[in-house]
């Protein structure tokens, strides 16, 4: 009998050092434009870090990468926060599998559902204007963002908040005044 740490202690240290989730968007069209996201929590040095990662299958680069720093004593913080970008990922998802978005779209789709949760503990890249574009809200409605809320139809009501914000103006047709011919000299 080997005396010393128990078993138990030894799983559980290696457990709470390593969660790793990882999901597909496929489009369906065309099966080869995969992007693939993988999200883990890793006990580092310094504390945690959860970070999230979407990789384009054909462009072979990330499309998006987001982490979260957390303090050695914030396991459980980052534990919790670690989950609810799960939990956010799989909403995404399964709205991505249920409509017609395009897939290029996904990043901006992931990047407004997670950039709320623990502004705080997000990491910094130190340059001002990226920082402060990554913290204001964004537009999440990919339909806005590309069409600027014309797709696929606008209803009357939605035509009339559009008239509200852009001011009330109405549009009057321009009257064209007709003019006699001009006699020769």
């Amino acid at each position: 009998m080997i005396t010393g740490i128990p078993p138990k202690q030894i799983v559980n240290k290696a457990a709470r050092r390593n969660k790793d989730y990882e999901l597909e968007f496929v489009n369906t069209e065309s099966n080869n434009d995969v992007y693939t996201l993988k999200a883990y929590l890793r006990k580092s040095d310094e504390g945690y870090k959860a970070r999230m990662i979407l990789i384009s299958s054909i462009l072979a680069y990330p499309a998006l990468e987001m982490a979260w720093q957390f303090e050695e004593e914030e396991y459980d913080l980052a534990s919790r926060v670690f989950h609810r970008i799960c939990d956010e990922v799989d909403d995404v998802k399964t709205h991505y599998d249920r409509s017609m978005t395009p897939i290029s779209t996904v990043a901006a789709q992931l990047r407004e559902a997670v950039k709320p949760i623990s502004a705080s503990h997000q990491e910094k890249t130190n340059i001002l204007w990226i920082d402060e574009a990554a913290r204001m809200a964004g537009i999440s409605d990919w339909r806005v963002s590309l069409y600027r809320g014309q797709y696929p139809k606008m209803t009357k009501s939605d035509k009339d908040q559009v008239v509200k914000l852009e001011g009330n103006h109405i549009f009057i047709p321009h009257k064209h005044q007709t003019f006699s011919v001009r006699e020769k000299y």
